[in-house]
């Protein structure tokens, strides 16, 4: 194997780079549920976290005053269940013959490796569990095909904070093309200038190259109808070289670090490490478009 690098730089370095790549090139993770920490942990061990019931306002009395009100929290369980990495090996003959810049050429790569396989994990819930759907054409989705959607999240009385939409690239292509959203006066140009839909109706529109065949078209959906935990595997006794954690400040999310050198081979290992579970939330909080 060979690898065409630059200098080597600090492998905790490299890893804060690869993971606020990763979140940057997957924004909608972090608009799940999500219970991110860089406190260490087992596979397979389980994450409790919550979903909490929307409340009513409440008149104030004149005898009772400010009467509380019951709230309820759902408890979500979920399992550790996948751990993974991003490796590579450096050869001593690569590391000095270079000039190619490490942290760009390889930190985007790990952070695709490890937030397609959470994703693709995330996105393999959405089956016909949610069993609310909207028909629309392929590659039609409009904008008044995303004011139906959240008009279907209307009607399940799901909240109107947190609703974000995932689309296929021939939807988000429909949606660029529609006068309503890039032509529109109140809207910036943003949107032409970058292909970036952002906001409509509410609802923060997102695109997904590989959504899973069950809903290959897209969905929209409110904060807690997906869940996402993950965690960092504890450091391993009398490893050879250094562990390290880096965390994501913006969404909590945290990468193990672990690297090495081998002398008799002169290669200098890296893996980037991720321990995740995902789970569904609330089935009426999601909209299938079939």
């Amino acid at each position: 194997m060979a690898n065409t690098l630059g200098s080597v730089s600090n492998g905790k370095a490299i890893a804060q780079r690869a993971l606020t790549t990763l979140v940057d090139s997957l924004p909608f993770l972090t608009k799940a549920v999500t219970d991110f920490s860089d406190v260490p942990a087992r596979m397979n061990d389980t994450i409790t976290t919550h979903l909490v019931t929307v409340g009513t306002a409440g008149a104030y009395s004149t005898t009772a005053g400010y009467v509380a009100q019951d709230r309820t929290q759902t408890d979500a369980t979920i399992s550790l269940s996948n751990l993974i990495h991003s490796t590579y090996a450096i050869r001593d003959d690569e590391k000095y013959s270079s000039s190619i810049d490490l942290i760009n050429r390889f930190a985007s790569s790990a952070a695709y490796a490890l937030g397609k396989s959470m994703t693709d994990s995330l996105l393999g819930l959405v089956t016909s569990t949610y069993a609310s759907t909207l028909t629309v054409a392929a590659g039609a989705l409009s904008y008044r095909g995303v004011v139906s959607l959240g008009y279907s999240l209307d009607t399940n009385k799901v909240p109107s904070n947190d609703r974000y939409a995932i689309v296929s690239p021939d939807n988000k292509a429909s949606l660029l093309n529609d006068s309503s959203i890039v032509a529109n006066a109140q809207i910036q140009g943003d949107t032409v200038k970058t292909g970036s839909i952002g906001m409509v109706n509410g609802i923060e529109v997102f695109s997904y190259t590989a959504l899973p065949s069950a809903v290959s078209k897209g969905f929209a959906a409110q904060k807690e109808a997906l869940i996402v935990a993950a965690r960092v595997p504890e450091a391993l006794d009398n490893y050879p070289g250094s562990q390290d954690v880096v965390t994501d400040p913006s969404s909590g999310l945290s990468l193990a670090v672990r690297e090495f050198v081998n002398p008799t081979l002169g290669t200098t290992n890296r893996s980037y490490i991720l321990l995740f579970g995902v789970g569904r939330g609330s089935t009426s909080s999601l909209v299938r478009i079939v």
